[in-house]
């Protein structure tokens, strides 16, 4: 009897998002004018800023307290001019010391942070609270009443103001959670925020259209909803879909 052979693994692994978000260490990355690209949640973490809901293509500088700016800069434009391309210093911030380095990604990318606490406090694995959810709270009818919904039911998650509001397979509701923090605590291989107001379960992705020259994905909800990527998302989006 012939054994069938085993496929074997992609050799490149799960994709380069999800890895991001599970990488222990914080990670921030930046376009070449220095606004975020992508940031994982113990960058979050380490960083305790409130002052930004939605980190993707705001400036770097403006997550840190005015005294450590200077040094941000300093790093980052070491980073870009030395030969290798790399610069590290550590830096005081309210919520305590941090080693930081930059460094220089090809082209004219932009940089790679990383964070590391130094202490014991903010390493490891996530707290248990930032396990991934799985139900979320919807508040929805004449009564208000909030329903514990199965997250694989829901298609996506828009941002209202500090709130979101849930699409599901067959209808809309109210969720009392910001969209970050729904980013957060939301699997990430499948709850994708492919725009800066729209997290999408790609489960319940049913097409990729193009709209006036734009990326939209086409839900599978009763109303066939359709959400846009915004450009710094279709390269992910084009690779986690195949389209």
């Amino acid at each position: 009897m012939t054994e069938t052979p085993t496929a074997p693994a992609p050799p490149d692994g799960p994709p380069f998002e999800y890895r991001l978000q599970r990488t222990p260490v914080g990670v921030v990355i930046t376009d070449a004018s220095g606004r975020i690209r992508s940031v994982n949640p113990m960058a979050r973490r380490l960083l305790r800023t409130n002052a930004h809901e939605t980190w993707e293509g705001v400036p770097l500088l403006d997550l840190h307290p005015a005294s450590a700016r200077p040094k941000i800069r300093w790093l980052i434009d070491t980073a870009q001019d030395s030969a290798e391309g790399e610069a590290a210093l550590v830096i005081t911030i309210p919520m305590g010391s941090l080693v930081v380095k930059a460094t220089r990604l090809g082209g004219a990318e932009g940089v790679c942070l990383m964070f590391h606490a130094l202490g014991d406090a903010q390493m490891g694995e996530p707290p248990a609270d930032d396990a991934h959810l799985l139900k979320l709270p919807l508040v929805r009818g004449p009564g208000r009443v909030t329903s514990l919904i199965d997250v694989d039911a829901v298609a996506s998650l828009s941002a209202q103001g500090h709130y979101a509001e849930a699409r599901t397979l067959h209808f809309r509701a109210f969720c009392p959670r910001s969209l970050a923090d729904l980013e957060r605590r939301l699997d990430p291989r499948l709850f994708v925020r492919v725009h800066r107001g729209h997290l999408v379960n790609l489960r319940h992705v049913r097409a990729a259209e193009h709209r006036d020259g734009r990326l939209c994905l086409r839900l599978a909800d009763a109303d066939e909803t359709l959400i846009p990527v915004s450009r710094g998302k279709v390269g992910l989006v084009r690779r986690l879909l195949a389209v």
